[in-house]
């Protein structure tokens, strides 16, 4: 009994064609077939757990994979963190009044310090009445600092100094004169050094710029920490066109943005006397694009020697260098050839 039963279901099985019932099923029913076989056929140990999973991903794709878009985003991501990290520390970037006020308060507060102990101590010995500090502040461009104190002591009022004048910078530069002489092509005047005159109106900032357009005597001009902003950037591009002396421009530690560096580098496209350009340690971060854009401007200059400045990325650090030593290169055969001639 047990043969033939076994010949008749193996002659069923060869009957049944699999691939033509599956292939009248529809999407539906074959998903469900599917569901139904997985609870059903218990998993294969042999078989790593990862290929035992069915596909789950029955999400449409979202887009295409932009690499470039991934790195600028992170990059960019990166940037803002360090710049709010950079907010953080206001000591060396802060106005100089209110470094300033800072600078007088702290002394201030010491001068109160030592009054108030020594008052103290007095009326420890003699039981008399306590001492009370007045304190007022003010508000300095959204920095709160404290200003002058008044001690008040068994009812007599002494009351503190209170400086006014700003802080020396240590430049002695008589500005008008200076720029007179400017004005006035004066031969003597080949170095013009502003450097952390802090205290400089933008007016007459502007008003050495556009005398220096027709100056032919001034060869260094810096300008360092004299609160520079964009638009005497501009400006400082506008005369590059014109002035044919100057060989050194220095503009760091202001607040010039990326576009007013980039619209002075392609103004050396037209100036072929500069030869060292200073722009490091500005307020605004100049960025990867303005960095790129001084990289590829600066290809059609030949006579800029030296650069002021660390770049943030290393593609345009390595082309700015190429260039640098390139311009070199070609200082030093134009001198040989010079020599040769002279000879």
């Amino acid at each position: 009994r047990y043969l033939p039963f076994r010949s008749q279901r193996e002659r069923i099985n060869t009957d049944i064609d699999e691939d033509e019932i599956l292939a009248m099923l529809s999407p539906e029913e074959l998903q469900e077939l599917q569901s139904e076989m997985d609870v059903i056929i218990a998993p294969d140990e042999n078989v790593p757990v990862g290929q035992r999973q069915k596909d789950q991903t029955e999400k449409p794709p979202t887009g295409t994979f932009d690499h470039r878009s991934l790195v600028g985003y992170l990059y960019w991501e990166k940037e803002s963190k360090r710049m709010l990290e950079e907010e953080r520390v206001p000591a060396t970037l802060l106005p100089s009044e209110v470094r300033a006020q800072i600078q007088r308060n702290a002394r201030l507060t010491n001068e109160v310090r030592e009054v108030t102990e020594e008052v103290a101590e007095e009326d420890a010995a003699n039981c008399t009445e306590g001492v009370e500090i007045i304190e007022e502040t003010i508000e300095v461009e959204d920095v709160k600092v404290a200003n002058e104190k008044e001690v008040v002591v068994k009812k007599e009022e002494v009351k503190l100094p209170v400086e006014n004048e700003p802080e020396p910078s240590g430049n002695e530069t008589n500005l008008e004169s200076t720029l007179d002489k400017i004005r006035s092509n004066n031969p003597s005047v080949t170095e013009v050094n502003l450097n952390n005159i802090e205290n400089i109106p933008k007016e007459m900032l502007l008003d050495y710029v556009n005398a220096l357009k027709k100056n032919k005597h001034v060869k260094t001009f810096s300008i360092a920490n004299t609160g520079v902003d964009e638009n005497i950037a501009f400006s400082l591009a506008n005369m590059l066109k014109e002035n044919r002396s100057i060989t050194t421009l220095n503009v760091e530690s202001n607040f010039i943005t990326g576009k007013g560096i980039v619209a002075v580098i392609r103004c050396l496209q037209f100036n072929e006397t500069l030869t060292e350009l200073r722009f490091h340690n500005q307020r605004h971060m100049l960025g990867h694009h303005a960095e790129m854009e001084i990289s590829r401007l600066l290809k059609a200059n030949n006579t800029l020697l030296k650069m002021g400045y660390h770049f943030e990325q290393p593609g345009p650090r390595m082309v700015v260098t190429n260039i640098l030593t390139r311009n070199l290169d070609h200082q030093r055969q134009l001198r040989k050839e010079d020599d040769g001639v002279q000879v």
